[in-house]
């Protein structure tokens, strides 16, 4: 007998999600810490003089677990519910450590592997897709990792009010009549599946059947750590489960300490308070580097930093203007003066790295000659009158990285007044679905984190930004099965982005991470935001 499960869309997805409700859009896109979507979590190229590590360690990692790592960690979690909490302050705790997906990505990749799958398939037009369950898997308390536990996880972050359900394919059905056997079929083709499910941490079913209240509050996974306590402001910790399958864990335990300053946090790593820190500014990895006794990691993630235009409001629906603010940034001498020589600039709105990436033929490069050209034939007065908004929870330095490109598009004669917002206004504004905002654009970063254009599948840019010109090939690249064929629909949907212009990618960040020397066996996590602190000792 089958105990198969369907779901229904929320309300706010469309029957082929042509684009995303307020909720969803403030869940994916204002999330604390996550910039202006998810995420997010970057791309390729380190500083001179930075001092690289591939993750190995010296030694070899302890037969049983030993030692405490201390790590820096810079808010509260926003919830212990895996499906709903998606800031990079809880994933980074949470997943790969208490919670582990079907399938994640290979390290330094964007390739997926098997984890709590051993295996996994899709039917050819991704309508169907199967995952082979790994025998001998418990939960912390006890409980058996098998379909029907895989399945309740899937119907929990189905639920309206579950901020990852953009996950899920719409109206899915999931099938556990096979204990060894989790099949998500889908009435629509659902290609990015395989990269979603390395983001749905699958929770013990007693746990599910607790309630969400339950859920938020506490934490039963599989992974290489159990959840021990939480106390605000100050810790989470966390302990090494003794029935992992391995390979690890390699530390007894691991406290994340709550330090929400980031020069506190760089202090407390050079006084030997913490282990290691991870997302260090520019600035302050300046003074680490310096120091013996640390390791300083670089490595490109999958996330960048940007400007969206709102299309819809007066001087920013002008192309011309768009193209002029384009040619006159100069993306190089940003990185240099405010990031410290760390990031690449950036081409696409997709970094490389993710699913689909493609360089654009369409290139802006630093050219006030023609940028004052375009703004000359623009048909506005002069000086060009916008404003662009941001908050400090869209990224790091955008109050810097915002006056700069205003002093560098005042050359051109657009007068671009810089005004930092509360988070809850951008969020109302950013989401206003009016024909007009008061402003012309928003600034903050854009982190891809489970490897796919997932923010071109839900309709985040026709929301937020009216690109309204990208769905006809949105609703083509969500109804083509991964191949050649929708690797063209995203290239090209790439390519409309710089014609077009409804934002300018600045640079792609490097993520900084330094740990002290007795820390091994630590890379830096492509997608920015998850760790594999379960694969990590601590030498003597």
């Amino acid at each position: 007998m089958s105990n198969s499960a369907s779901r229904t869309a929320p309300p706010a997805l469309a029957a082929e999600r042509r684009g995303i409700g307020r909720r969803e859009a403030l869940r994916w896109g204002i999330g604390a810490g996550a910039g202006l979507v998810v995420g997010l979590p970057v791309l390729s190229g380190c500083s001179i003089g930075s001092q690289q590590s591939s993750g190995g360690g010296q030694g070899s990692p302890p037969a049983t677990p030993t030692g405490v790592l201390r790590v820096g960690h810079p808010a509260d979690p926003s919830s212990l519910d895996p499906s709903v909490a998606f800031d990079g302050a809880t994933l980074s705790v949470l997943s790969n450590h208490v919670y582990e997906g079907l399938l994640r990505f290979k390290q330094g990749t964007s390739d997926v592997e098997g984890l709590l799958a051993e295996s996994y398939e899709s039917s050819p037009d991704a309508r169907e897709w199967t995952f082979r369950l790994r025998e001998g898997v418990k939960f912390h308390d006890g409980e058996v990792l098998n379909s029907t536990a895989v399945r309740k996880t899937f119907e929990y972050y189905s639920r309206e009010d579950a901020g990852l359900s953009l996950l899920i394919p719409a109206d899915a059905v999931f099938d556990d009549s096979d204990p060894a056997v989790f099949r998500v079929k889908s009435p629509k083709p659902a290609p990015d599946m395989a990269r979603n499910a390395t983001l749905v941490g699958i929770i013990s079913p007693k746990l599910v059947a607790q309630g969400v209240d339950v859920v938020k509050a506490t934490a039963v996974g599989t992974g290489p750590f159990r959840f021990v306590s939480y106390t605000a402001a100050k810790s989470i910790v966390l302990t090494a489960n003794p029935d992992y399958r391995g390979p690890g864990p390699y530390v007894q335990e691991v406290q994340f300490l709550i330090i929400p300053d980031a020069s506190a946090r760089a202090s407390a790593l050079r006084s030997g308070s913490i282990d290691l820190v991870a997302k260090v500014a520019p600035a302050d990895a300046v003074a680490l580097r310096s120091d013996r006794n640390l390791v300083v990691q670089e490595a490109p993630t999958w996330s960048q930093s940007e400007v969206i235009f709102f299309l819809k409001s007066p001087v920013s629906d002008n192309l011309k203007v768009r193209q002029a603010v384009a040619h006159a940034i100069d993306k190089a001498a940003l990185i240099k003066s405010i990031q410290n020589g760390v990031g690449t600039p950036a081409e696409s709105v997709l970094p490389p790295g993710v699913y689909g990436y493609h360089a654009p033929a369409t290139k802006y490069s630093y050219d006030l000659g023609k940028a004052q050209q375009l703004i000359a034939e623009c048909g506005l007065s002069s000086p060009v009158q916008a404003e662009i908004i941001w908050a400090p929870e869209l990224g790091a330095s955008l109050d810097k990285m915002a006056f700069a490109i205003s002093g560098m598009v005042k050359k051109i004669g657009v007068e671009l007044k810089v005004t930092q917002k509360p988070i809850g206004e951008i969020a109302k504004q950013i989401m206003d679905t009016t024909l007009q905002k008061p402003y012309q654009s928003v600034m903050g970063d854009m982190g891809w984190l489970n490897g796919a254009p997932l923010f071109l599948t839900t309709g985040y840019f026709e929301t937020v930004s009216g690109f309204e010109e990208l769905k006809p090939l949105k609703e083509k690249m969500v109804s083509t099965p991964d191949g050649p064929e929708r690797l063209q629909v995203i290239a090209d949907m790439q390519e409309l982005f710089a014609r077009q212009l409804p934002m300018i990618p600045l640079y792609t960040v490097t993520e900084i991470d330094v740990h002290r020397s007795a820390v091994q066996g630590y890379s830096v996590p492509r997608d920015g935001f998850l760790p594999r602190l379960g694969e990590v000792y601590l030498s003597a």
